[in-house]
């Protein structure tokens, strides 16, 4: 069956039938620390699946629904994104930034670490951002200038129209980029950060500082220790740890598969 046919069994599907949003053609610039394509991560096929089985899955107090969604940026660019949506909600939205685009998209974040978020009764949004899968705009605005942070700022405004009331943001590789810029925004801090793999090109448009006192985990391969280690890293609302066995961003979740329940551990502890 094919993808479109897949999500249209869900009742809860959001615009069935429509087309995807086209994705920008603009060349990836590479980050540092050499992101892949998203073949690493999970595959549409996979994702698809999961969306259609989801209503089945997980404990009886907190069944996830699963739906595509799409939502728009304050600059008027079309998002695409899966929402998993607790049947017992805890009041906790967590969004989900992917490594760089276009060669990556939502797709990198694996079906066991949304299960175990959805399994804490949180509210997921796992988005495209600009540029990527589903979603419209330029890749590289994703990350360089003012516009990559208004992809996160929708996604959260999202959530909250949803219900959430405490937001959580997971970043891998180039996606602490968006998550560190949103910090630095006027916008409300979230109650928990996660850098996966993070590093220079984390500090495009902001430095670290700028996080301030939100609660923070770091998580990297021992060969990116040195940005995360660096002197005048450390805070005490800041955890930084090296993963071994390890991999670069959401790849730490394959390599390592304990990464899974220590970041949903954090996350929903807010």
């Amino acid at each position: 069956m094919t993808r479109l046919g897949l999500l249209c069994l869900s009742a809860l599907l959001f615009h069935c039938g429509d087309d995807a949003a086209p994705s920008d053609s603009a060349p990836e610039v590479a980050d540092s620390s050499g992101d892949e394509g998203a073949a690493d991560g999970e595959a549409d096929g996979a994702r698809d699946e999961r969306l259609a089985d989801s209503a089945g899955d997980g404990p009886t107090d907190c069944i996830a629904s699963a739906e595509v969604v799409r939502f728009e940026t304050s600059d008027g660019v079309e998002l695409e994104a899966d929402r998993y949506e607790p049947s017992t909600p805890s009041g906790l939205g967590v969004v989900l930034l992917h490594m760089i685009p276009p060669s990556n998209d939502r797709s990198n974040y694996p079906a066991a670490f949304i299960d175990a978020l959805s399994e804490r009764c949180a509210l997921v949004l796992n988005v495209d951002r600009r540029g990527a899968g589903g979603s419209a705009g330029s890749a590289r605005d994703a990350y360089t200038g003012d516009s990559g942070v208004l992809d996160a700022v929708a996604a959260v405004a999202h959530l909250r129209e949803r219900g959430a009331e405490r937001i959580a943001i997971v970043g891998a590789s180039n996606g602490t980029t968006t998550l560190l810029d949103y910090v630095a925004s006027d916008a409300p801090d979230p109650v928990a950060a996660v850098f996966l793999s993070g590093g220079t090109y984390t500090e495009n448009q902001h430095p670290l500082s700028s996080l301030g006192a939100v609660p923070a985990l770091f998580l990297y391969p021992p060969g990116e220790a040195s940005w995360n280690e660096r002197d005048g890293n450390g805070r005490d609302t800041r955890t930084f740890e090296s993963v071994s066995p390890g991999a670069h961003g959401t790849r730490l979740f394959t390599s390592n598969p304990e990464t899974v329940e220590r970041v949903a551990t954090f996350v929903t502890g807010f």
